[in-house]
């Protein structure tokens, strides 16, 4: 005897509609907990001011050039009268890193204390992300998470939580319902594991918080 078609083709579609749904649930299972926040990579910045200040004699660093702890980066001849008129003042680099920001050019005035020099060091990179508040009280001082980037796919970087911030960086005028309270968000940085040259200031970054809950 021979089955009916118009009982097996339902029976098929069922079975197909168990295994995709299995799938799926499998699939979603295993991704459940992980969550992906983003933000910018950061290096830790250094300005370069002048004590006295006076015209600018010569600068001798250039926007993303890197440089050495000590390196000469500016000459000043200073302007006031009486010791100070009678040698320039020789800026030098504090660390070891590269020049972000430049804004001094020969021939112009620094004054006293104003950042002619942004140095970039670029070996104590740190990732700020953003958390809403029903994931806030799951992170803490210490952890480390796993931290990708566009430029490198498939590898994985290291970043352990350096600073959670202690109020909201955003909060609703009128913050009544729950939906409400998860557009409050809180910063959490994180200071980057060596790279080896390869994460740089001004990447875009995801943070994978695997662990919640």
């Amino acid at each position: 005897m021979h089955p009916n078609p118009k009982r097996i083709i339902p029976a098929l579609l069922i079975a197909a509609g168990l295994i995709v749904g299995v799938y799926f649930y499998l699939r979603v299972s295993a991704n459940a907990g992980e969550v992906t926040y983003s933000g910018t990579i950061e290096a830790t910045e250094v300005r370069v001011a002048a004590m006295q200040g006076g015209r600018v004699v010569k600068v001798h660093a250039r926007e993303g050039e890197r440089v050495l702890a000590r390196d000469l980066l500016v000459e000043i001849q200073p302007g006031a009268s009486g010791p100070a008129a009678y040698g320039k003042e020789m800026l030098h680099a504090p660390i070891e890193g590269v020049v972000l920001y430049r804004s001094i050019e020969p021939g112009e005035i620094a004054a006293p204390g104003a950042p002619l020099l942004t140095i970039g060091d670029t070996e104590a990179l740190r990732l700020t992300v953003y958390v809403p508040e029903d994931r806030y009280g799951q992170i803490f001082l210490g952890e480390t998470y796993p931290v990708t980037v566009d430029s490198f796919p498939g590898e994985v970087f290291q970043g352990t939580v350096s600073r959670i911030a202690g109020e909201a960086e955003f909060t609703p005028r009128n913050v009544q319902t729950a939906d409400s309270r998860k557009t409050t968000v809180f910063a959490i940085r994180l200071d980057l594991a060596p790279s080896g040259g390869k994460l740089k200031p001004g990447m875009p970054a995801d943070v994978h918080f695997a662990a919640l809950r």
